[in-house]
C-alpha cells in the first residue's frame, strides 16, 4: 500500500505480506468490507476488515503458542480461510488450502493439525511441535483436470507473485466464483485483500445469483474460467448484465476462443479482457491483453519476460521453460499455428480415440456453439466395445428457443453441422440435450464423470 502513513508492503517478507495488509486496512478502514459472502441472495453477509485483521490476530496467537508442524484448513467460510492462511504465514508456519476432492490426502500431513471455521487449534491436541526448518510454504493440490489431485508446494513469493499493487488496482470489488482453495481461488482473494479490495462471493454460480452479485456489490472485477464466463454471458439476467461496471475480465483455467471473447466485448464494453495462461505446478506463464484468442506465433522460441521460453512438440503439445537453467515442462495443452496465432485445441488427456483416429473435443464443441440455438456444448468419450470410445456430447439450448425452432430441429441441425464439417469418427454418435453442463468444483468443463458443482 502507498501514502502517508501507510506501511509499504512490498518491503515486507512475503510470508508476512497478507497479514501485514489486513491489518493495515483494518487499521485504516475498519468498517470496509473484506469479504461479502452469499452475495446475490437473501443470506449475504459482510466481514468488515476489523473483524477479519481480529480473526488472523487470534489465530496467529494459537499458532505460535502450539507451534505445530503445519496446519491444514478444512474452514468452509471464507473469512475463516484467509485468516488461516494469513496467521499462519505471519507465524511462519506452512498451511496446506485442500479443495473437497483433495482431502483424502490429508494423510500425507498426518502430523499437522487441522482446523476448521472455529479457528480453535491447541497444543495438547498436537502430537508435535514445530522445528525451524526453513521458511514457511503453502501446499495446494491440483485441479485434478488431467488425473487425480495431487499436492504442490509453493513459497509465498510464488503464491503473491502475480498481485498487482499498483494504486490503480486499490479498493475494488473482485467476484470470487472460483473454488476458494484452487491456485486461482486463492491467487483472487489474496490480490483482493492485499490491496484492500472487496472479495465478493456469490451465493452459488446460478448466472442469475451472479449476476445480481456483480451489480448489488459493484464489482469491478470478474476473474473466472471461459465456461462459467460464456453461462454467464448465454443464461444471465441480461438486464442486470447491462447495469454492471466491470473494469476488467480475467478469463484462465481453459482456453478462451474468438467467438466467446467477442460477446464479452459486446456486453462488458467498459471491460479490459485479458486471459492468463497458469498452472498449479508453474504458476503465471503468460498473460494475453489483445482481446484476441491464443496468443501470438512471435511469441514462441524466444526469452519472455521473466525468462520464460515457450515452444512444441511435434504433436502440438505446449513446452514451457522457465528459465535457460531449467528443463521442458510439458504442460497438456494442445496448440495449433493459425496465420500469426497459436490456438489452444484441447488437452492430451482430453483426445478421443475412435477406432485409433483422434478426435479433440473442443473443435466439436466450438462447431455444435456456432449452431443457432445452442447456448453451450460438452463433448467427451464414451466406451464402446467397437471401435474403443466414441464420440458423445451434451448441449444446452437458449432461451428463449429461435423463431419456428424446436429442440429436435436444433439437435437435427447441430448433426448435420458436425457431418458437414467433421470426418465420419468425429461426429457425435449421442447427443444429448441437457439442462445443465458438468463442471468441475475449479469451474471447469469436465471430460469424465463428476459432481455438478452448485
Amino acid at each position: 500500500m502507498t501514502g502517508p502513513g501507510f506501511i509499504d508492503i512490498h518491503e515486507a517478507l512475503a510470508p508476512d505480506r497478507l497479514a501485514l495488509a489486513i491489518r493495515e486496512t483494518a487499521r485504516r478502514s475498519p468498517q470496509e468490507p473484506a469479504v461479502v459472502a452469499a452475495a446475490g441472495s437473501s443470506d449475504r453477509r459482510s466481514i468488515d476488515y476489523a473483524a477479519l485483521a481480529a480473526l488472523v490476530d487470534r489465530f496467529e496467537a494459537a499458532v505460535l503458542a502450539a507451534a505445530p508442524v503445519g496446519v491444514v484448513a478444512r474452514a468452509r467460510n471464507v473469512e475463516a480461510l484467509v485468516a488461516i492462511a494469513a496467521a499462519c504465514g505471519s507465524a511462519g508456519v506452512p498451511v496446506a488450502l485442500l479443495a473437497d476432492d483433495a482431502r483424502d490426502l490429508a494423510g500425507e500431513l498426518r502430523e499437522w493439525a487441522v482446523v476448521d471455521d472455529s479457528l480453535v487449534l491447541t497444543a495438547s491436541s498436537l502430537p508435535h511441535r514445530r522445528q525451524d526448518d526453513g521458511p514457511p510454504h503453502v501446499v495446494v493440490a491440483t485441479s485434478g483436470t488431467s488425473g487425480p489431485p495431487k499436492f504442490v508446494q509453493r513459497t509465498w513469493d510464488t503464491v503473491l507473485a502475480a498481485a498487482r499493487l499498483a494504486d490503480q488496482w486499490h479498493g475494488l470489488g473482485w467476484l470470487l466464483v472460483y473454488d476458494v482453495t484452487r491456485w486461482a481461488g486463492i491467487q483472487v482473494w489474496a490480490q483482493s485483500l492485499l490491496t484492500g479490495g472487496r472479495l465478493v462471493v456469490p451465493a452459488s454460480r446460478d448466472p442469475d445469483t451472479v449476476s445480481r452479485a456483480i451489480v448489488e456489490e459493484q464489482v469491478a472485477i470478474l476473474p473466472a474460467t471461459p465456461t462459467l464466463l460464456r453461462r454467464l454471458l448465454t443464461s444471465g439476467d441480461a438486464r442486470l448484465l447491462a447495469q454492471s461496471k466491470l473494469a476488467r475480465i480475467t478469463l484462465g483455467g481453459e482456453a478462451a476462443d474468438g467467438p466467446l471473447l467477442d460477446r464479452a466485448k459486446a456486453v462488458f464494453p467498459g471491460a479490459r479482457i485479458s486471459h492468463v495462461y497458469a498452472t498449479t505446478e508453474l504458476g503465471e506463464v503468460f498473460r494475453v491483453t489483445d482481446g484476441r484468442a491464443g496468443f501470438p506465433a512471435s511469441w514462441l522460441g524466444r526469452e519472455m519476460p521473466g525468462g520464460i521460453r515457450l515452444s512444441t512438440r511435434r504433436d502440438g503439445e505446449l513446452l514451457v521453460q522457465l528459465s535457460r537453467d531449467s528443463a521442458d515442462v510439458a504442460t497438456g495443452d494442445v496448440v495449433e499455428l493459425r496465420a500469426d496465432r497459436y490456438e489452444f485445441t484441447g488437452r492430451r488427456s482430453d483426445v478421443i480415440v475412435v477406432g485409433g483416429a483422434k478426435v479433440l473435443p473442443r473443435r466439436v464443441e466450438d462447431l455444435l456453439r456456432g449452431v443457432p440455438g445452442i447456448a453451450e456444448a460438452r463433448v467427451y468419450g464414451q466406451p464402446s466395445a467397437i471401435t474403443g470410445e466414441l464420440v458423445a456430447a451434451e448441449i444446452v439450448l437458449v432461451e428463449p428457443l429461435p423463431t419456428n425452432a424446436t429442440p429436435e430441429s436444433i439437435r437435427a441441425a447441430a448433426l448435420t453441422t458436425c457431418r458437414e464439417s467433421l470426418e465420419s469418427h468425429g461426429v457425435p454418435r449421442i447427443l444429448d440435450i441437457v439442462s445443465r453442463i458438468k463442471t468441475t468444483a475449479a469451474g471447469k468443463v469436465s471430460r469424465r464423470p463428476v459432481t455438478v458443482a452448485p
